[in-house]
C-alpha cells in the first residue's frame, strides 16, 4: 500500500512546485522570461535582407553539390 504513496507525494509535490515556480509568475503577469525589445521597421528590414542573403548562399551550395554529384546512368 505505501508503494502507491511515495508516486504519488513526488507527482503532487512536482505540481505544486511548478505551480508556484512557472504559473503563479505567468497569471500575475512577471514571469521568469523578459519580453523581447520592440521590433521596428529597420530591424525587420534587417531580418530580411540577412535571410535571403543566407538563403541565397545556401542555394548556391546546393547548386555546387548537384553540379559535383555523379550521373547516375539511366538503366
Amino acid at each position: 500500500m505505501t508503494a502507491i504513496w511515495y508516486p504519488l507525494a513526488a507527482t503532487l509535490l512536482a505540481v505544486a512546485f511548478m505551480y508556484v515556480c512557472c504559473i503563479r509568475p505567468m497569471r500575475r503577469k512577471s514571469g521568469c522570461c523578459t519580453t523581447p525589445p520592440p521590433r521596428t521597421r529597420q530591424s525587420v528590414d534587417e531580418e530580411i535582407r540577412h535571410t535571403r542573403e543566407e538563403l541565397r548562399v545556401l542555394r548556391e551550395q546546393a547548386a555546387t553539390r548537384e553540379a559535383r554529384a555523379p550521373r547516375a546512368s539511366g538503366r
